[in-house]
């Protein structure tokens, strides 16, 4: 049984082998005869090619370009490698003048700021000092007449003591500030401790 079917299976690869033989004998001969029409073909391409290159080539003169060539040669030649450029700065008298008399209205601008800020801030302070005494003369009739006696007696003694008083009065203040520190940073503390103590 074996036998058979290994027969059967030579057979049939012996009669595939020939049908590929036949069918590369067929492909060999068409093949030759294919090639030698391309080339046939071909070679009619490459001439048409040639003879067109040809009439290309008698169109231009090849000494008229060259002179032209020769001729843009010279003018680059001719232009100038460096060209030199006037680099130097100065101011005129006309210049000179504008620019002193922007730096002198400037000047002039900022000292005027200045001025005026200055004169506004002792205008406030003036103002809020004026304000206070005429709080003063409505409330205590009495004390702001004495004060306007005072000052039409001795104005500069008067003005001294009360200069010496207003020293006094800051130097309290102070000396208050001072004795009040100890007392934040001791509630500070105290405040600090309790926070460490709630957070655990």
């Amino acid at each position: 049984m074996q036998n058979e079917e290994l027969e059967e299976k030579v057979t049939i690869m012996e009669e595939l082998i020939q049908g590929i033989a036949g069918r590369i004998n067929v492909i060999e001969t068409g093949l030759a005869e294919f090639l030698k029409n391309f080339l046939n073909q071909y070679c009619g391409t490459l001439e048409t090619i040639a003879a067109q290159i040809e009439t290309a080539n008698k169109r231009y003169d090849d000494q008229k370009i060259r002179q032209q060539i020769d001729e843009l040669k010279g003018v680059v030649a001719a232009v100038p490698k460096v060209i030199g450029v006037r680099n130097s700065h100065h101011f005129g008298t006309w210049s000179k003048s504008l620019i002193i008399g922007i730096v002198v209205c400037f000047v002039l601008t900022a000292v005027a700021m200045g001025t005026s800020l200055y004169l506004n801030h002792q205008n406030n302070r003036l103002n809020s000092e004026a304000y206070n005494f005429w709080l003063v003369r409505a409330l205590y009739p009495k004390v702001s007449k004495t004060i306007e006696m005072r000052l039409a007696e001795n104005p500069n003694a008067f003005i001294e003591k009360a200069e010496k008083a207003m020293i006094k009065q800051q130097a309290i203040i102070a000396a208050e500030v001072v004795a009040a520190q100890p007392e934040q940073d001791q509630k500070e503390a105290k405040r600090k401790l309790e926070k460490v103590k709630a957070n655990k």
